[in-house]
């Protein structure tokens, strides 16, 4: 979940981009920068003690401005500037999640037993799109603890159809029973 500046930073950028009918270029420039910052360059840099604010700057203004637009370069420079560069990645996220919101998309988190096969995941996918009108993201993780079945979260809708779900419904209805 996004906190309170990643929410302002990534909604006013987004937005802007909106404005400029600019989403898809946003989009691209922002997963290029996350990878730069998941490769740990970008955040090594940024998070250098040594290296002084008007440096980065110079070094982000650069190396960056051929490369991402005006806006995007102007949000990182008042990250950088008012100490927030370690919010970037959840920015990001904000960013790409707002981006996700307007062509349509949503991530379902889905969780199996075991490895879904592709017919399975294929299905999945299908069934959940028709339920939502929307392009589904799917993220798959595997948790042997649910014993079979799946667990299924959109936004902030779950669907617990496991074994473990099931175990655990039938225990909180086994010790809310009165014995007499």
């Amino acid at each position: 979940m996004a906190g309170l500046v990643a929410k302002r930073y990534g909604t006013a950028i987004f937005e802007l981009a909106k404005e400029k009918d600019a989403v898809i270029a946003l989009e691209n420039e922002v997963i290029a920068l996350k990878e730069s910052f998941e490769s740990l360059q970008l955040s090594e840099f940024l998070g250098h003690p040594k290296i002084s604010l008007d440096e980065k700057i110079k070094v982000l203004e650069k190396s960056l401005a051929d490369t991402i637009s005006h806006d995007l370069l102007g949000l990182l420079v008042l990250v950088v500037k008012k100490g927030r560069y370690y919010d970037l990645d959840e920015i990001f996220e904000e960013t790409l999640d707002l981006i996700d919101v307007e062509h349509g998309r949503v991530k379902a988190y889905i969780s199996s037993a075991d490895e879904l096969h592709v017919d399975e995941k294929s299905k999945i996918i299908h069934q959940l799109s028709a339920l939502t009108n929307k392009i589904i993201i799917p993220i798959y993780e595997v948790d042997p603890s649910l014993i079979a079945g799946l667990v299924i979260r959109i936004g902030d809708r779950i669907v617990d159809n496991s074994i473990k779900g099931h175990m655990h419904s039938m225990s909180r209805e086994m010790l809310a029973t009165k014995i007499n």
